[in-house]
């Protein structure tokens, strides 16, 4: 299997068969640990590994999974509660599903992306801005990008669960985990499921209603402020530095 033209492929597929980025990213990882194994028919990779990856909680993970195999490009084996499933990747160009040459600049693109670290959607931006959105971020990728490190699988099955339990747009994880990095000194999980409760009992589901809540706090902070001078005034809500410092 070539893993340079099954990339390539992928991405010509995607242009008629579109999927959740999540599921792209999904396919992406499979591919390369199938890669890093020498391509055996079938490998075992635990469901929180994967989650960790991707970003994405268990159900989701379950979800995209189970969309890949309907659209015949893995096959799967569950092994128990106890071991790690088994998955196959069913190739393009090993079935003949594409053949066509592979463009020089475009190889040499697909190359630097699979010698470097695959963090969420980026290698979909090395492939083609058609097959997926350059502006999507997992909020795995957005971990690593504000905290220097990745969440591990239990955090990543939290910050799923605001997704899949609670109904947030994973925009909403997102903007919790930059204003936890923007207002904490020291990198601090519950501070962050704090905000994300925050957004919750207030009723923000989506990023435009955080947004608005969040305007809604900074007026009501900056009032509170210029009316300290003339009268007492009531305890004002903590800011996210404050209970970033109370831990």
């Amino acid at each position: 299997m070539d893993l340079t033209k099954e990339l390539l492929a992928f991405t010509d597929w995607l242009e008629t068969n579109p999927l959740e980025p999540s599921a792209q990213t999904l396919w992406m990882h499979l591919m390369m640990i199938a890669n890093k194994s020498g391509y055996p028919e079938w490998f075992a990779v635990a469901n929180p590994l994967l989650q960790a990856k991707v970003g994405i909680s268990e159900n989701t993970l379950v979800k995209h999974r189970n969309y890949l195999i309907q659209k015949s490009r893995i096959d799967y084996k569950p092994q128990g509660k106890q071991k790690a499933g088994k998955y196959q990747i069913i190739g393009f160009t090993s079935n003949n599903e594409v053949s066509r040459e592979v463009n020089p600049e475009v190889s040499h693109e697909a190359k630097y992306a699979v010698n470097h670290e695959v963090k969420g959607a980026a290698l979909f931006n090395y492939l083609s801005s058609s097959a997926s959105s350059s502006a999507y971020e997992s909020f795995y990728a957005a971990h690593n990008r504000i905290f220097g490190f990745p969440c591990n699988p239990f955090q990543a099955q939290m910050l799923g669960k605001y997704i899949d339990e609670d109904g947030l747009e994973e925009a909403v994880i997102i903007r919790a985990l930059e204003r936890a990095g923007a207002a904490s000194t020291g990198y601090n999980f519950k501070f962050i499921t704090r905000i994300l409760d925050d957004y919750f009992h207030s009723g923000a589901r989506t990023i435009d209603q955080a947004k608005a809540i969040d305007d809604q706090f900074e007026a009501r902070r900056l009032n509170s402020s210029s009316l300290q001078a003339a009268r007492t005034p009531t305890k004002p809500r903590k800011s996210f530095a404050e209970m970033a410092r109370e831990g």
